[in-house]
């Protein structure tokens, strides 16, 4: 995957998020299945670790630099999104900031040069490419994304 791919399908979830903005909050907080979480626990998620990428990723590969040892606690970011999504804030309010977020973090990623998609990079404990590595975080948002798919396709006849 190139950059400008990668930028493509970064973006292209900013424009399927916008289509959220209409659904109904027993849509916008209903579980995807019971326990689990719903829409827009999914949406403060990715604002999470697109924040979180802004943080702590980003900074270093524009830089070309490892990456600083910091312990990632997957549960605790996650927990935190799920407080943030029913934390009163409107599903436009959250679906905005999500919007801004993601393209600022596209924005990062565009300055990094097209050939050091291809380079090597130490991320935690593996050695991948940068692109490799965008494109684990793209198939990530889309898995995110069919699930929210399918529970709009399952509530809305």
């Amino acid at each position: 995957m190139n950059k400008s791919k990668i930028i493509e399908e970064k973006l292209n979830l900013i424009n399927w998020c916008e289509s959220l903005k209409n659904l109904t909050d027993e849509i916008w907080f209903a579980a995807f299945k019971e326990g689990s979480w719903g829409i827009a626990d999914v949406i403060s998620h990715f604002i999470s670790w697109d924040r979180f990428l802004l943080e702590n990723r980003i900074p270093f590969i524009i830089r070309s630099e490892e990456y600083p040892p910091i312990k990632v606690d997957v549960e605790t970011i996650n927990a935190e999104a799920y407080r943030y999504a029913r934390s009163g804030r409107s599903r436009v309010e959250l679906i905005n900031e999500f919007i801004a977020i993601r393209k600022h973090l596209v924005s990062q990623i565009d300055t990094i040069p097209d050939e050091r998609f291809q380079n090597h990079m130490n991320i935690g404990s593996s050695n991948e490419t940068l692109a490799d590595y965008f494109k684990e975080l793209i198939e990530h948002d889309k898995r995110h994304m069919n699930q929210i798919n399918t529970l709009i396709e399952e509530m809305i006849p």
